[in-house]
This record gives C-alpha cells, sequence and structure tokens, in this order.
C-alpha cells in the first residue's frame, strides 16, 4: 500500500511539475540546449529530425520531471522515517 501511493504520488507530481515546464517559453536559453544534448546522447540526428524535436523534448521533459519527484518522494520518506525512529 506504502509503495503503490508514492508511485502514485511521484507520477502525480512529476506530471504536474511537467505540465509547468511545457508551460515556460521555448526561448530559454536551457530548454532547447537541453533536448538537442538528450537527442545527441540518444543518438538522434537532430537536422535530420528537426520536426521530432518538440515530440522528443516533451518527452525528455515528462521522464526528467517523474525522476525529480521521484527524488523529492525519496527524500521525504527518508525525513519521515528519520524522524518517526527519533520520537
Amino acid at each position: 500500500m506504502k509503495t503503490s501511493a508514492n508511485i502514485l504520488i511521484t507520477l502525480i507530481s512529476g506530471l504536474l511539475l511537467a505540465r509547468l515546464v511545457s508551460t515556460l517559453p521555448y526561448e530559454l536559453s536551457w530548454l532547447p540546449a537541453g533536448i538537442t544534448s538528450v537527442m545527441r546522447l540518444l543518438g538522434i540526428d537532430t537536422g535530420e529530425n528537426a520536426d521530432d524535436i518538440e515530440t522528443i523534448g516533451l518527452l525528455v521533459i515528462i521522464v526528467a520531471c517523474i525522476l525529480v519527484a521521484a527524488v523529492a518522494v525519496t527524500l521525504a520518506n527518508l525525513l519521515l522515517r528519520r524522524r518517526r525512529h527519533s520520537a
């Protein structure tokens, strides 16, 4: 039950964060640079797949935001566990 709640909280908060990040203007310097670097890391030619940059970029944003949410939920669980043991 606890694991499924953690997964659900992680997915919901990650998707909400991705929704927030995806509304940011594309002109931010780190956003297109990050998308391009991930595409290069995956071996995708950015010039040949210029039409796919938005789709791949959105997928990168979603995955990154879910990972950030997972780290936040894990840290929250560790802090709560430490607080219970100290009390």
